[in-house]
């Protein structure tokens, strides 16, 4: 058998009787990320703000046969972050990995976005993994495992019509330089991704200036790769105890021009924001 195969084999294994929070996992990227892990064996608690599609996603697990519990909670409230950690604890007995995955994106300029809308995206993309991380890091300790935290390539250069998303991600590469830095004795392993333009769920939404819940429309100029896809990268990061990962031809690029000449990569979002104006 050869080499790659015996890897793959390992990998695959990993995740026999590990045991998972995914935060934001019923639908999306979270979703499959669930299904995925509790394929190869792992224990998932999937998390969600909306109770129904949440029941469902476990419903459709447990009709596969899969060990999965489900906990509701909004991760922008640290009571909440406390309470999944402790559900977890208290079904499973440990906590092996914890994905950051939750989020939520508004489209409005900066001018035009109201303060509390511009709160919120903080609150749950930012704070949010905070709080998880913060919850969770006793337990995490005991297992010497993974904190995964689900960036995106707004979090390299701010995208017009995004400033509260675009900080929000930013935001998250301090966190995880801070607290690789302070965890570098602990033997957990800390990772960031920058994922790109996924596959958008049907039930996909965004906050507008206002706050008021709209549907994403469809992306159809941009080149979008499956959430299998996406979810299967994420779970090879934690599989190799990667700490940084541009996701995409394009997300790789963007990574390298950034550093190379970042007024490069601003005039080609300027032109970007100014076609989405017209």
């Amino acid at each position: 058998m050869s080499g790659s195969k015996l890897r793959g084999i390992a990998y695959y294994m990993m995740w026999k009787n590990k045991v998972v929070i995914i935060t934001g996992s019923s639908i999306g990227i979270g979703r499959r990320l669930a299904f995925e892990i509790g394929k190869r064996g792992g224990k998932v608690v999937i998390n969600a703000r909306n109770k129904s599609r949440l029941d469902k996603t476990y419903a459709d697990m447990k009709s596969q046969g899969l060990d999965v519990s489900a906990c509701p909670g909004d991760i922008s409230k640290y009571e909440d972050c406390v309470k999944i950690i402790a559900h977890s604890i208290k079904i499973y007995d440990k906590l092996d990995v914890l994905i950051n995955n939750a989020g939520i994106a508004a489209k409005a300029t900066l001018e035009e976005i109201k303060p509390v809308v511009f709160k919120q995206v903080m609150d749950v993309n930012f704070l949010g993994s905070v709080f998880m991380t913060q919850a969770a890091l006793p337990y995490i300790r005991q297992t010497e495992g993974s904190i995964l935290f689900i960036g995106s390539l707004a979090g390299i250069h701010g995208i017009g019509n995004y400033s509260a998303y675009s900080s929000s991600k930013m935001a998250l590469t301090a966190l995880v330089e801070s607290l690789r830095i302070e965890m570098h004795q602990t033997g957990i392993h800390i990772g960031l991704a920058y994922v790109g333009f996924a596959e958008n769920d049907p039930e996909k939404t965004f906050l507008n200036k206002d706050g008021l819940l709209m549907p994403q429309s469809a992306r159809n100029t941009i080149k979008q790769v499956p959430v299998k896809k996406v979810a299967l990268r994420l779970m090879r990061m934690i599989e190799r105890r990667q700490s940084k990962s541009a996701f995409t031809l394009l997300g790789k690029l963007n990574a390298i021009l950034n550093r190379i000449s970042p007024f490069l990569v601003h005039r080609i979002l300027l032109n970007a924001y100014k076609k989405d104006q017209n």
